[in-house]
């Protein structure tokens, strides 16, 4: 009984050279394609030398076939080998084209020849790429065509006979299988690239979280640490520091949701995890977010420092800004989203950076976004407008 497993096993030791060129390994396509050139190669050049030696009774050509039978078996034990996926390519080209050149030059009839030579260029490109390729078609076509020309009006027309079927037939199946398992690697190796790109979008992902827990989480639970063991810091500085933490770990939390450019959405989580501090801290939240086109130029990362920017804003204006009301607006003004943050307290010299309120990395976390921040306030109840301008395509 035919074992369909057993005979896929097989088929995938050959065409990975006994497991040494796997479909990780980055020539696996060329590998794969010269692996079933050779077979085909050994098959077509096997059966002519027996049809051409029993039925056709051309022995001239015979003695070609089995002589590039020979060339392709020994290629086919020496890439298994070495695994030389370069080289063998070339070698494989080259002895194709020698075979096809040779039967040409001795039949020298207009027939079916010129069908097997029309299959060359495929058999080229496939293996070499688009410039070798290129150089190795020229090379095998200007000798050839230099023959045909040598033989205009003198070459006698072949008869329509079975031989000249037999050739039709198996060169047109040679190239239809040929392109079938160029398509068959091509997907493979599209689908190598996919798994390839998840693994990297994993682990850019697994070191952002990373990098945000040790630069963010993990500086403010370490300063809470030294909070805790020094005997003049109040509880209510510990606490304020651990709800610091805390908030910027649900940020991330937040940033590992399927996110698909909806910043409407990102700043009304952004909304549901400070709400409640800002009441606790007797401001009034006013809240001015459109129905906002997704960005779909924003990525995680983007989302996070967004995020992040908003959240310092309003944490500065319940650490500093002694106000009562604080304003939350988000439009879009053409291919721009504008998100501004403005307070009625009593603000300050907006010309310095003053230590503590962390302006310092608003502009940091802008210029990250590729955006621009606007800082305007007013010192003596003037109030503070925060302003981040950001252009995407939507």
């Amino acid at each position: 009984m035919f074992n369909l497993g057993r005979f896929y096993q097989l088929w995938q030791n050959f065409v990975t050279c006994n497991q040494g060129i796997t479909n990780q390994h980055p020539d696996y396509r060329k590998a794969y394609l010269v692996n079933v050139m050779l077979l085909a190669a050994l098959g077509v050049f096997g059966l002519f030398t027996l049809l051409n030696i029993t039925y056709f009774f051309l022995y001239h050509v015979a003695i070609l076939d089995f002589i590039a039978f020979v060339l392709v078996l020994s290629l086919l034990l020496w890439f298994r080998r070495s695994r030389r996926v370069g080289l063998a390519s070339l070698l494989t080209s080259l002895v194709i084209a020698i075979a096809l050149f040779g039967y040409v030059a001795l039949e020298r009839h207009h027939d079916y020849s010129f069908f097997w030579l029309a299959t060359f260029p495929p058999f080229a490109y496939f293996l070499n790429g688009l410039y070798r390729g290129t150089l190795i078609i020229a090379l095998v076509y200007l000798p050839a065509y230099l023959l045909l020309f040598s033989g205009l009006g003198a070459w006698p027309a072949a008869d329509y006979t079975p031989g000249a079927f037999s050739n039709i037939l198996v060169a047109s199946f040679a190239l239809a299988a040929l392109v079938y398992f160029y398509e068959k690697s091509r997907s493979a190796a599209v689908e190598q690239l996919q798994k390839i790109q998840a693994r990297e979008a994993t682990e850019q992902e697994r070191n952002r979280l990373l990098r945000d827990m040790h630069d963010g989480l993990g500086s403010q639970l370490t300063t809470a640490v030294y909070m805790a063991r020094n005997s003049k810091t109040s509880v209510e500085e510990i606490g304020a520091c651990v709800q610091a933490a805390l908030d910027d770990l649900r940020l991330m939390m937040d940033s590992l949701q399927t996110f698909d450019g909806d910043i409407a959405t990102l700043l009304g989580q952004l909304r549901y995890r400070l709400e409640k501090r800002l009441q606790a801290a007797g401001l009034q939240l006013l809240w001015r977010v459109d129905d906002l086109p997704a960005f779909a130029e924003l990525t995680p990362q983007d989302a996070l420092n967004l995020q992040r920017c908003v959240q310092e804003a309003l944490t500065n204006v319940i650490k500093h800004a002694q106000a009562t009301r604080v304003e939350v607006a988000a439009i879009q003004q053409g291919q721009r989203l504008v998100i501004s943050i403005s307070d009625n307290g009593q603000g300050f010299d907006a010309d310095h950076i003053y230590p503590g309120r962390g302006l310092d990395n608003l502009f940091h976390r802008a210029s990250e976004l590729g955006g621009q921040l606007n800082l305007l306030s007013q010192a003596g109840g003037g109030g503070t407008r925060v302003e981040l301008i950001l252009n995407f395509r939507t």
